[in-house]
């Protein structure tokens, strides 16, 4: 069930060149149509990370880390549950997740989609490479996605004997170890087992509660057995299992809104309300890293799943079957002002979320006048969540004003239960016909069913004080306060049923054996959405599909003895119904619905080239122009809240920056005869964008410019490799993502990772 753009698949890449080779650059392999071609002739725009760029990070293997290095990929967040993930401007949109909404970004580990992005962002055990797939997906196998997909594999069973350990500390009391072991048990048997722990203090110091928070300790484990009775079929069995936990996950107080709206009217501001509760703020600067939150922030993530991969060879075709069952959990504690106040005590979602998948796929003989894949795909998952919203003392103070009597709101506490499910069923097929030398041409198609379902209650179990004891002024009211901050009952179930149809056209044309020139269009859908949430007017329970229709124009070209590759795409993607996170204010529920018609445009470039010997240079850059053309009904920015909709057409796409760029220049050299020095530098800058999907202009997030830094030595045999490195060298202070928040007053945003550095030791036994 691994990606593909323009349906095509993207293996991992070859070694990275040798450090004393002189001719031009190896050509990095890629299995697109399921066979063997290199990354410059197949038509296809692929970001695609060798284990040296993978290991010049330094530090923990995330995709946050590494999302630099791919400049189309913006990813937003702050925890592990709320995670976006963009692919030129497309995918899930800025602002949180909501687990009745699909991503527009696919995540596959080994070839097993991942629908929660918690799963994906964090450390990923013993990772061998990363493939950025670009636009919209489905014609030739897998889960249909509209955005494009981010591909990682593993490193898979060897039957040579080989044991390989890698030891890494850093500021912060960072530790991370890893280990693996892999061999043949038999002729035909072969097994991988790997673990790593993982942990850092945190970067963020809690005043109140004199702790360092944004803390962490990870823990993984994976066994991997390979079967190979013969040359015919192999059997690949995958167990994995994976933990995270701390103090992590929160907001830091961004800055004050004013207490003037545009039209003139006074809104009471967060001193005010602080005053009517006699709390005290700190100093609001999220860049000294400070917070005084004072409730719990405990976080806990365990995943695991089972996969089982047959490859069969038939006649010359190849028969693949991928069956997948796997669980996430989010288990939080979260203080539900996210400040120093007895406001809310908790505002959580828990979740527990199951799926199972598989794949059959039937792909013909490489070499022919037509190569052609066809398969079908079932997919399912559930997710059952439990949402705790709870007052305490402060609460009727900060909402009413300091009259108001504490026991009106305190002890007020709502569970709301939803279980959202999928249901996907696809069929798929699509054939490339060499019409000649040098020219191709490929057709796909995809009819995917699903249904979406779920149900939706509400409980109030908090012990509140009786009305009567409430002050007289209060009493007649009470109630309907209660029931409005903490509704209960309106429990209902919903389902619906869809059936879409994706397709593919594209031409492919050598120019000569360094020049290849292509072109496509495809349609795209994303499966609707579905609303779990309490029957409100204007809230429909469910969410109409995306339909994205992408147009891309791309040059893959080599020069100077292929010592330079220079490749580039032009794009442009319009997406009708576009699915967005809002939010309500008026009854305080966040809720899904279609913001309009969103268009994308622009061009990326990827360089990479063997300058000297031994010294090698990757760039990669985009231009996005991105926009809502047609968005007629937005949630209004805070300055203009006093109305009831805003027309934001016209506006830049939320979560997407401009201009993004990386580069990373790499240098190794000989030291004698046993010893291989090497040094690495990369830069990577991302321009200004809105956080919220109105474009607040209060969630703006600014530019800014990353470096980092490696440093190393190792045997020229290769047993051994040790090296300093660094991120985020220059200490720069930034953002990730940032919220409005009208009730308390504030924005509420997520710094990025401030300056780390460590050293790492590598072994192969």
């Amino acid at each position: 069930m691994a990606p593909a753009h323009a349906q095509n698949r993207a293996a991992a890449p070859t070694t990275p060149p040798a450090a004393d080779q002189a001719g031009g650059s190896d050509d990095i392999v890629v299995s697109a149509r399921y066979k063997n071609d290199t990354l410059q002739t197949v038509p296809i725009a692929i970001t695609a990370l060798s284990p040296a760029q993978i290991e010049a990070v330094g530090g923990q293997t995330s995709l946050k880390a590494l999302a630099a290095f791919t400049p189309s990929v913006t990813i937003q967040g702050f925890s592990g549950r709320n995670q976006t993930i963009t692919i030129r401007g497309l995918g899930t949109n800025s602002g949180g997740t909501n687990d009745g909404l699909d991503q527009g970004v696919g995540l596959y580990i080994d070839g097993v989609y991942r629908p929660r992005t918690g799963t994906v962002i964090n450390d990923v055990l013993d990772i061998d490479s990363v493939q950025v797939l670009r636009g919209p997906q489905g014609t030739l196998f897998g889960k249909n996605t509209v955005a494009g997909a981010i591909d990682v594999r593993t490193k898979a069973p060897s039957f040579t004997r080989e044991v390989a350990a890698e030891l890494t500390y850093g500021n912060y009391n960072y530790m991370r170890a890893q280990a693996s072991v892999s061999g043949g048990l038999s002729d035909t048997v072969a097994v991988r087992l790997s673990g790593l722990v993982a942990g850092r203090d945190g970067t963020i110091y809690n005043t109140r509660q004199k702790q360092d928070w944004d803390n962490y300790d990870n823990a993984a484990v994976k066994a991997d057995l390979l079967w190979k009775p013969s040359a015919d079929l192999s059997i690949r069995l995958t167990g994995d299992y994976a933990r995270q936990t701390g103090n992590m996950g929160f907001y830091l107080s961004g800055q004050v809104l004013p207490t003037t709206l545009a039209n003139g009217a006074p809104v009471k501001g967060f001193y005010a309300h602080s005053a009517d509760i006699g709390y005290t703020p700190p100093v609001i600067d999220p860049y000294r890293r400070q917070t005084d939150i004072n409730g719990s922030q405990a976080i806990q993530m365990p995943s695991g799943g089972l996969t089982a991969r047959i490859d069969a060879t038939l006649g010359g075709h190849t028969l693949t079957s991928i069956t997948a069952a796997r669980f996430w959990k989010w288990i939080p504690n979260w203080d539900g002002d996210q400040f120093g106040a007895d406001i809310l005590g908790q505002g959580t979602v828990a979740t527990d979320q199951k799926q199972f998948s598989q794949e059959l796929r039937l792909t013909s003989p490489s070499g022919g006048k037509i190569e052609y894949t066809g398969g079908l795909y079932y997919f399912w998952q559930k997710a059952k969540l439990k949402q705790e919203l709870s007052f305490s003392k402060d609460a009727a103070k900060w909402y009413f004003g300091p009259s108001a009597p504490d026991a009106l709101l305190q002890g007020l506490d709502t569970f709301t239960y939803a279980d959202p499910s999928t249901n996907s069923y696809a069929a798929y097929g699509q054939a490339t016909w060499h019409v000649a030398a040098r020219t191709s041409l490929t057709g796909g198609l995809r009819y995917t069913y699903e249904k979406k379902a779920g149900s939706y209650d509400a409980v109030q179990v908090g012990n509140v004080a009786p009305v009567s004891s409430l002050p007289p002024a209060y009493q007649a009211s009470a109630d309907a306060i209660r029931a409005a901050f903490s509704p209960s009952g309106g429990a209902y179930s919903a389902s619906r049923s869809k059936g879409t149809v994706s397709w593919l056209l594209s031409a492919s044309q050598d120019l000569g054996s360094d020049a290849h020139l292509y072109a496509s269009y495809s349609r795209g859908y994303k499966s609707a959405g579905i609303n779990l949430v309490r029957r409100n007017a204007g809230i429909n329970i469910f969410v109409e599909p995306e339909k994205v229709d992408a147009y891309e124009i791309g040059l893959k070209t080599q020069f100077f003895d292929r010592r330079v590759q220079f490749n580039t795409a032009l794009f442009w993607m319009t997406d009708e119904n576009y699915q967005a996170n809002l939010y309500d204010v008026s009854n305080r529920i966040a809720y899904l619905g279609n913001a309009g018609k969103v268009r994308s445009r622009g061009v990326e470039v990827d360089l990479r080239a063997t300058i000297a010997r031994g010294l090698s240079l990757s760039a990669s850059g985009t231009f996005t122009d991105a926009k809502y053309v047609r968005y007629t009904n937005a949630i209004c920015p805070f300055l203009q809240s006093y109305k009831t909709s805003c027309d934001i057409s016209g506006q830049r796409l939320s979560g997407t920056s401009k201009w993004v760029g990386a580069v990373q220049a790499r240098y190794e050299t000989a030291l004698g005869n046993r010893l291989i020095g090497y040094a690495a530098a990369d830069a990577s800058y991302r321009s200004k964008f809105f956080s919220a999907v109105n474009d607040d202009p209060f969630t703006e997030i600014k530019g800014y410019a990353l470096v980092g830094a490696q440093l190393g030595l190792r045997a020229a045999n290769g047993p051994w490799d040790v090296s300093v490195w660094g991120r985020n060298l220059l200490d720069k202070n930034y953002l990730v993502t940032a919220t409005v928040n009208g009730t308390w007053g504030l924005t509420q945003v997520a710094p990025g990772e401030p300056r780390t550095y460590g050293i790492t030791l590598r072994n192969r036994f």
